[in-house]
């Protein structure tokens, strides 16, 4: 058991969602109910009812009959997700050009800002994280309902395969400068500028992915459950 004080639901859900997204444990580990009960001092049941949650957002499969795994997007998914966003975030970002309003353009800055001094401390699953955060609130920007609900999945699940698979940690420079343009079109009210510099953007996130990056081992779920406590 790690802690003699009982962990809430909540907090074994966030928990457990920080250190997937944080990329603690490796693609495919399997996360045992009895495991994660015993080591929370807890009784099945919230576990189970935080592996429904984790599996609505994406970070875990639950397969019958064999448990809990850790997800991420395969090769041939991640190929269709990148698609999904090539043909639609580019809308989505011109219809921000048009509509997002002051706030929301503070919004989309004070992500990037976030992220610029993430990478500056080379906290980069952090600053993924603020990436993400920029990303949505462009197409949160484009007053399209259906663009917004589309894409926040498309993005989550990007967020996930850039934390095991992204190969661009020399390359925050050019990801910032990506951002920042984007962020200028919207904000000088350049819709077609906006549009082409999402679809190059997402295209060259696309290219930073390296699916040959290997992951073999078992991390000790009791490990990580420590740092976060």
């Amino acid at each position: 058991m790690v802690t003699n004080s009982k962990v809430t639901e909540e907090k074994i859900y966030q928990i457990l969602h920080d250190a997937i997204l944080n990329a603690e444990f490796p693609p495919g580990q399997q996360l045992k109910e009895s495991s994660l009960a015993k080591a929370f001092g807890v009784s099945r049941t919230p576990v189970r009812t935080v592996f429904q949650r984790l599996k609505f957002d994406s970070l875990i499969e639950l397969i019958p009959k064999r448990g809990a795994f850790v997800y991420c997007p395969t090769p041939n998914e991640a190929q269709q997700i990148f698609e999904m966003r090539k043909l639609l975030e580019p809308r989505a970002t011109e219809l921000a050009a048009t509509y997002a309003t002051d706030f929301e353009i503070q919004r989309m800055e004070a992500f990037l800002k976030k992220e610029k001094i993430l990478i500056q401390q080379k906290a980069f699953h952090q600053s993924l994280a603020a990436t993400k955060n920029f990303h949505l609130s462009i197409i949160e920007a484009s007053r399209n309902t259906f663009l917004i609900e589309t894409l926040r999945k498309m993005i989550s699940l990007s967020h996930i395969i850039l934390n095991y698979y992204d190969a661009s940690e020399h390359k925050e420079a050019n990801a910032i400068s990506e951002h920042l343009e984007l962020l200028e079109a919207i904000r000088s009210r350049k819709p077609v500028v906006a549009k082409k510099m999402a679809h190059h953007h997402v295209s060259s996130i696309e290219e930073d992915v390296d699916f040959s990056k290997e992951y073999a081992h078992t991390v000790p779920v009791v490990q990580v459950i420590q740092k976060y406590l």
